[in-house]
């Protein structure tokens, strides 16, 4: 993945006001949905034929993607439970 954010713990967003933490989840949320959409395409592009390998190099880099995207939502569900709380 080329650009790797530092996921901040909920501690750290409870200090952000709600447009500081929405821009947190734009930068969290933009690299891997992105990489997901460049990946999916290129597994779809009929222009391209891809081998064995490249698939299972494109499956293993959308799986990440999408462990960041679950680590993501979980930290956002966690924040929104704290703020109920709160």
């Amino acid at each position: 993945m080329s650009e790797q954010h530092h996921r901040p713990d909920i501690q750290h967003w409870i200090n952000l006001t709600p447009d500081q933490v929405l821009e947190q989840l734009t930068q969290l949320l933009y690299s891997p949905v992105s990489l997901l959409g460049s990946q999916l395409k290129r597994l779809t592009d009929d222009d391209d034929p891809i081998s064995e390998d490249e698939y299972e190099a494109i499956f293993a880099t959308m799986h990440n993607a999408v462990n960041q995207l679950s680590k993501t939502v979980v930290q956002l569900k966690r924040y929104s439970e704290e703020q109920k709380r709160a």
